[in-house]
């Protein structure tokens, strides 16, 4: 039996991720973020009017991709595509919850891809991040 996601047990519309993991938006996170992409934006060193930090709109980057790295596919896999739509800043001290779902199974020369959308809100429910994911789906053996 094998510990990666088949292909074959996949159809369009299913929940990819059960449960949904969850993601904490910590300052050391965040600052680690910041020190290896060398980001000097000013508006990620400020609070708001809330005592609230806003995280680096790329993180999010970090918590799709570790949100899909709790299920896998078979070795080989490509991340083919992705792109983001940003409803609003996550801040830090906030837990983001990421969903995906498959979008669409198709096959093109001999490879086996996989869209699915995503969406990340916070504890409270709110929207953060949605976006859609091609991944060329690994070999199976």
């Amino acid at each position: 039996m094998s510990d990666y996601v088949k292909y074959s047990s996949m159809a369009e519309g299913d929940a990819f991720l059960d449960p949904i993991p969850s993601f904490e938006v910590t300052k050391e996170r965040v600052e680690k973020y910041i020190q290896s992409t060398n980001d000097e934006t000013e508006q990620l060193q400020i609070k708001d009017d809330q005592g609230r930090q806003v995280a680096p709109p790329m993180l999010a980057a970090v918590y799709v991709i570790e949100a899909l790295r709790t299920k896998v596919g078979p070795p080989g896999g490509i991340h083919a595509k992705q792109q983001f739509k940003f409803h609003r800043p996550a801040y830090i001290g906030e837990t983001l919850f990421t969903s995906a779902n498959v979008l669409k199974l198709y096959e093109r020369k001999g490879r086996h891809y996989v869209e699915m959308t995503t969406e990340t809100r916070n504890q409270d429910g709110e929207l953060i991040t949605s976006g859609m994911i091609t991944r060329i789906w690994g070999k199976e053996t």
